[in-house]
């Protein structure tokens, strides 16, 4: 199947929340969709019903329809109606419309009697949309039995790339019926990471379709762990130990890693620029020097060369500083994530990947830059360290 294809049914099966189509959950989506879109913030309602209805996993078809209380037809009368119950919670009474009620008032007034007025306002349509569904849909379900959303599963003739990726992805929300938002939303993260970020198939596919051809494995800033137990799934590593110095990221990625079928993966929470490395076939350092300075970068880069067994190899994925606009595309990227505190790394320092390189050679590797940006207008580029055999 199409990739683009199959995401696009996927997307479908999720914007329709949950498998259970109960009148209770039905009257949620709805309730939801009416409370949003009578808030006077135009623009926002869609976003803001898809990514609500996506974490409590509620019908976002329905909330949609809903949230569209605020169309044109309908909306001077919400309007006029929030105004009303806005100026009364101010003033203790209505707002009469007139040419000096406006004067008197002016624009900023009445949008602050119509943003007040909106939760009210919002919340008793929610309240009535939640009761009508609750009384409809058993009426409706005595002449139209309800269809049983079934699970989303991959097709059967899918790459094995795919379903290992949804195994992976499914590690961190075991049970999609009951997950949490936090879940689910780890769940679409790890997901969107593996599928859309070149360097998870490259990674996997580097040295041959060989099991345990990556042996041990110490990934190095490992973050939820998604990449190394992709590489267990696949049995192109043996075992795995991650560090990363974020508490909750290691915890999804313990958690994950213990889900049925275990998989030979342990993860701790350590600063890379003090732990030590355990010593490993394969030491993985994956988008992560980036947010150390350059002298932690040195030294980081000769520990982990130092902790390659012999015959084995230093795996580094970074941006090269000096690959034109794709340079400033990434710089750009990794900062604003970083202001947002998307990524918590402490800065951007990134640089020429020829530095790397150097310091790769003075330890001991030969080394061979790979661009691994694929379809992306980024600058990364994955380094492979190589130590010879003893």
């Amino acid at each position: 199947p199409k990739l683009w294809r199959e995401e696009l049914r996927r997307a479908w099966h999720e914007l329709r929340g949950s498998s259970s189509s109960s009148a209770a959950r039905a009257g949620a989506a709805v309730a939801l969709g009416l409370f949003i879109g009578s808030q006077p913030i135009f623009g926002c309602h869609t976003p803001l019903v898809i990514t609500l209805c996506m974490l409590l996993q509620l019908d976002a078809l329905l909330a949609f329809v809903a949230s569209n209380i605020s169309n044109p037809f309908f909306a001077p009368f919400l309007i006029s109606a929030e105004v009303q119950v806005g100026g009364y919670l101010y003033t203790g009474a209505a707002v009469p419309f007139n040419a000096q009620v406006a004067a008197d008032t002016g624009l900023s007034g009445f949008a602050r009697y119509a943003f007040s007025g909106a939760p009210v306002v919002g919340a008793g349509l929610a309240l009535v949309g939640f009761l009508l569904v609750l009384v409809w849909v058993p009426i409706k379900r005595k002449f139209w039995p309800a269809r049983v959303r079934q699970p989303y599963r991959l097709p059967v003739n899918a790459p094995p790339w795919w379903h290992a990726v949804e195994g992976i992805a499914s590690r961190y929300a075991p049970v999609p019926a009951v997950s949490t938002p936090a879940q689910r939303t780890r769940f679409h993260y790890v997901r969107s990471k593996l599928l859309s970020d070149p360097v998870a198939k490259m990674l996997t596919a580097l040295l041959g379709q060989k099991k345990h051809v990556f042996g041990q494995v110490l990934d190095i800033g490992s973050g939820r762990g998604q990449l190394p137990l992709l590489m267990l799934a696949l049995e192109r590593a043996s075992s795995v130990h991650g560090i990363d110095w974020d508490e909750g990221k290691i915890a999804a990625a313990n958690a994950a890693a213990k889900q049925p079928p275990q998989l030979a993966a342990s993860f701790a929470v350590a600063n890379m620029t003090a732990a030590p490395f355990t010593p490993a076939d394969t030491v993985m350092l994956i988008d992560v020097l980036h947010y150390l300075t350059v002298a932690e970068q040195n030294e980081v880069l000769q520990r982990a060369a130092a902790a390659v067994k012999p015959g084995g190899r230093l795996l580094v994925r970074e941006a090269d500083s000096q690959r034109g606009w794709r340079s400033w595309v990434t710089l750009a990227e990794e900062r604003l994530f970083t202001l947002l505190r998307f990524n918590r790394g402490a800065r951007v320092a990134f640089r020429p990947a020829r530095d790397i390189v150097a310091q790769l050679e003075a330890a001991g590797l030969s080394c061979e830059v790979i661009p691994s940006w694929g379809s992306t207008p980024f600058s990364n580029v994955l380094i492979v360290g190589q130590r010879a055999a003893a």
